[in-house]
């Protein structure tokens, strides 16, 4: 995560935020030690009485009037006059329930004192916290005019920052947040900008596939499973009876990727077509019917393998994502020789049907912002900065610089491996801020998450998952890790690559902690139980150092004796505190579970666990697809 301290420390002077000085660290923040925040907002009522009496009317202020730990962004009178006169309502034709849910977007309450979030703790993207009405924050920042200017939800500027009280700290608002009300449908089409695309989504009624917003049935089982909200005792023997909070809801997401109607005639135009919504139609016809022979002549554009569904198809993702998000969460020490090695990829699985949509790094200095389909001569599709990160209520949409479609991406796909960190398989991970999160409240690391939560994850009721996130000192891929204990039994589906002759390998680390499960590959057992307590120096599996063996010829003869047995060294990535690779590391493997063609479509990993023990765990880290082309000729990573 990017903070902005040191971008503030730098530009912020005096005169930006007028009633505020330095704002570069705790030490420098103007503090109201004796005023809880209701009783600080009570100080200043020529600034904040608008908003005190939305607080008083729910019961609000007295809980921003007792202990706890508070970030509560709150407009000024000049915010809320202009909210009224901007909406058309007022403080006395809002129900109880609007009134409360205005207020619960303002504020994100913590639990430690550590995570109230002081402008030294800005990320330049979501705040990992929601706020009380369970809604992600984001926060933004730009120079104007010399000054830094910092914006919450796209729109708000903060005025006033840092103003900490002995219960959390305030940001006064020049604007109040307005939640997004309408889903992403709605949102586009309200967006003059991209009407041939909310044309589409009507025309080929994809727009029907956008309008989910929340898992309830995972609701129904976290009020079973964790009924005061306090946590679930871990079944790990390792964790000494840990107890680990369960997310706090399972919103449903999606992401738009969309070309803006003048983009759109302007490569039509230079494509030979008409600049006309029917030209699109056409264009997009001349792309997938050419990929897609077999459905060339389905007419119905409503069809998921017609043409231009497709087209428009692959611009929809399962997950909510902000532009800074489609690269992860990843630890300094993972990403660092991943770029110098230019391998660094992240694949989403597209609403198209079989279809991946890869995002890569723009450059090594610009690792957050992301290019899509780079590849061969395709220079790739970027999301413009300054039409970026549009919200609705159930995801969010980016403008794009070029037509985006998945012509050339098998071709591309099979001549390179394709790993998947096990956390982009699961869109919830993103959608809810988990990936990368862990919850900081309790002795745990991570998460204890009920079935039911995740689409593409199912686990029997004796099954426990758990979700360990990034810490900066797990050796592992991404410093993050799922997590399985009891008598575990869970079926991943892993996503749809391109039909052909792969080899599937699962990645994972070997410990004492680990058990000893039986894997499945679409239905079919998968050689022998993988005892995952055998490091990779034990004489089954055979592992040696590259630097013991220290000659080439004699890491590649290793290399091929722990293959034909069925294993691998792990990647070439750097891990824990940059010391070594995963490759130098004796407890990360890979182990081959599939080898042979595979169809386009999606398939399962089934892992069962052949113990009687309960308190052993089952890791999973990455599962990679290594076409023939690949594993015939394979280097160290």
């Amino acid at each position: 995560m990017r903070y902005i301290v040191c971008f503030l420390s730098l530009l912020l002077s005096t005169t930006l935020f007028h009633s505020c000085t330095d704002v570069a660290g705790e030490d420098n923040l103007t503090t109201f030690q004796d005023d809880l925040a209701t009783s600080f907002l009570e100080k200043n009522p020529a600034e904040y009485s608008e908003f005190l009496e939305l607080l008083r009317a729910t019961g609000v202020a007295e809980l921003l009037n007792a202990y706890g730990n508070y970030t509560c962004f709150v407009p000024n009178n000049a915010a809320m006059r202009e909210y009224y006169a901007k909406t058309g309502i007022t403080s006395a034709s809002m129900t109880a329930d609007e009134i409360r849910e205005f207020v619960y977007d303002h504020i994100v309450s913590a639990k430690n004192v550590s995570d109230v979030y002081l402008s030294s703790r800005f990320p330049q993207a979501r705040l990992e916290i929601p706020s009380m009405s369970n809604r992600f924050i984001t926060i933004r920042s730009e120079v104007v005019n010399d000054k830094v200017e910092i914006f919450v939800n796209e729109t708000s500027p903060i005025v006033i920052m840092d103003q900490k009280v002995h219960n959390g700290v305030i940001h006064t608002l020049g604007r109040a947040l307005a939640a997004a009300k309408i889903q992403l449908p709605g949102v586009i089409e309200a967006d003059e900008r991209f009407s041939w695309f909310s044309l589409a989504l009507k025309q080929t009624r994809l727009e029907d596939e956008l309008m989910a917003m929340n898992n309830n049935a995972y609701d129904s089982i976290r009020k079973i499973v964790d009924p005061t909200e306090t946590g679930i005792v871990s079944k790990a023997g390792s964790q000494n009876n840990m107890v680990y909070a369960t997310p706090r809801f399972c919103h449903i997401e999606f992401t738009a990727l969309i070309e803006s109607d003048e983009t759109y005639k302007k490569a039509l135009s230079a494509a030979g077509f008409e600049p006309t919504f029917d030209g699109l139609k056409l264009y997009a016809a001349s792309i997938y019917n050419r990929i897609y022979p077999e459905d060339a002549n389905i007419t119905d554009i409503t069809d998921r393998h017609n043409s231009f569904n497709r087209f428009i198809a692959y611009h929809l993702l399962d997950r909510g994502l902000l532009r800074k998000e489609f690269l992860g969460d990843r630890s300094v020490y993972y990403t660092e020789p991943y770029l110098s090695e230019s391998i660094w990829s992240e694949y989403v699985e597209t609403l198209c049907p079989n279809t991946l949509i890869e995002a890569k790094p723009a450059t090594i200095s610009q690792r957050d912002i992301p290019v899509f389909n780079r590849f061969g001569s395709n220079p790739g599709v970027r999301i413009l900065a300054e039409y970026c990160d549009k919200r609705a209520e159930n995801g969010v949409y980016h403008e794009i610089d070029r037509i985006l479609t998945v012509e050339g991406m098998s071709e591309y796909l099979l001549s390179k491996r394709i790993r998947f960190d096990a956390t982009t398989l699961l869109p919830e991970m993103a959608t809810n801020k988990l990936r990368g999160n862990y919850d900081k409240s309790g002795a745990g690391y991570g998460y204890i998450i009920p079935e039911g939560y995740f689409k593409n994850l199912t686990y029997t009721p004796e099954t426990q998952m758990e979700y360990w996130g990034t810490k900066g000192t797990d050796t592992n891929m991404e410093c993050d890790e799922l997590l399985f204990f009891g008598k575990y039994d869970f079926k991943l589906r892993l996503p749809p690559v391109p039909a052909g002759t792969y080899e599937v390998r699962f990645g994972y680390t070997a410990n004492s902690r680990r058990g000893v499960a039986q894997l499945f590959f679409d239905g079919k057992p998968s050689g022998i139980p993988l005892d995952m307590t055998k490091s990779a120096t034990h004489a089954d599996i055979g592992w040696k150092s590259d630097s013991d063996l220290k000659t080439e010829d004699a890491i590649i003869e290793n290399d091929k004796m722990m293959h034909n047995r069925g294993f691998m060294k792990g990647p070439g990535a750097a891990s824990v505190n940059g010391a070594r690779s995963l490759r130098d590391y004796s407890g990360s493997l890979r182990v081959v579970v599939f080898k042979g063609y595979l169809d386009a479509g999606a398939h399962i990993l089934r892992v069962k666990s052949v113990e009687e023990r309960l308190d052993r765990e089952f890791m999973v880290d990455y599962i990679e697809f290594a076409p023939r082309s690949i594993w015939e000729n394979e280097g160290t990573n």
